[in-house]
């Protein structure tokens, strides 16, 4: 069976879905590509039609309450993202991939595929060893007062502040990439999760809600991938490698990145490029965009 990228935006992301696409370049033999279309325009449709590009607009998976979509109607992939064998029916396994990432170095990018094909379901924590932060803990008079981590906040607004503290300092999944396989054993119970964070909590955050429940407290097992699989460069500015013209981890051994991870990094992901003071292997310094370039 073949295998497919996924990928979404609205219009405001247009730019990015399209440098996502141009990034696939070999990858495009192997897999077929698909988009959830969340509010593009003509002209972007049309691009992608004219390369022959499925796309579709997803529907709400749950009853949601008006008040907590507003318009919002590019909330709706929170939930799709989870459902393309849904709308993309007859493929082996799925890989997710939002609009502001891209694929640097296609062998590392497939070890997503490997993992989904090995144990169902593969996806990258926000763990490393140049990631400072994992935890804020505000202290007063010598004692903890208040922790706050990712899974805290959204445990705790969509399960209870219980379970929140339960998993604070555990490791984040990072729903921006990830792959399964169409058999993945787990999808029922992370589907059935993902509706009950969005029945109390926030939408956005749901996702890592629900992956975060299924893997901890139903004990599913997820192929975890290292955090060069998809780099989040908002935490740590990668290094590049010249002889490769690939972006490569910042620290020894310097594996080559899968995924470039904008996240967070709102000023990168407008149009205009942000060139970055980026080292390189050699020691030089360059000033270098960390988007996608042709």
């Amino acid at each position: 069976m073949k295998n497919l990228i996924v990928s979404s935006a609205d219009e405001k992301y247009a730019h990015l879905l399209i440098e996502l696409y141009y990034s696939l370049k070999q990858s495009l033999k192997k897999y077929d590509f698909a988009i959830f279309d969340c509010g593009l325009q003509n002209e972007t449709i049309n691009f992608f039609k004219s390369k022959n590009i499925k796309l579709v607009k997803p529907e709400w998976e749950f009853k949601i309450p008006s008040y907590k979509i507003r318009g919002r109607e590019n909330l709706k992939i929170q939930f799709s993202r989870f459902y393309m064998d849904k709308y993309f029916p007859g493929y082996g396994n799925y890989i997710w991939l939002d609009s502001d990432t891209w694929v640097n170095c296609e062998k590392t990018f497939e070890l997503y595929l490997q993992g989904s094909e090995k144990n169902g379901f593969s996806i990258t924590p926000q763990v490393d060893r140049s990631y400072k932060r994992l935890v804020d803990i505000r202290w007063l008079f010598g004692f903890p007062k208040k922790v706050n981590s990712i899974n805290y906040k959204n445990i705790s607004k969509s399960i209870s502040k219980k379970l929140g503290r339960r998993y604070a300092g555990y490791y984040t999944m990072n729903a921006g990439c990830f792959a399964y396989n169409f058999k993945f054993s787990g999808m029922d119970k992370l589907r059935s999760n993902l509706k009950l964070a969005s029945a109390k909590g926030r939408i956005f955050g749901s996702d890592q809600v629900a992956l975060a429940l299924t893997h901890f407290e139903d004990k599913i097992d997820y192929e975890l991938l290292p955090s060069y699989c998809n780099w989040l460069c908002e935490t740590k500015l990668p290094k590049f490698c010249s002889k490769k013209n690939l972006f490569v981890e910042p620290y020894l051994p310097n594996h080559n990145i899968g995924i470039m991870h904008l996240a967070g990094m709102d000023d990168d992901r407008k149009k205009e490029l942000i060139f970055h003071k980026i080292k390189t292997l050699d020691e030089d310094t360059i000033e270098k965009p960390l988007r996608y370039q042709k």
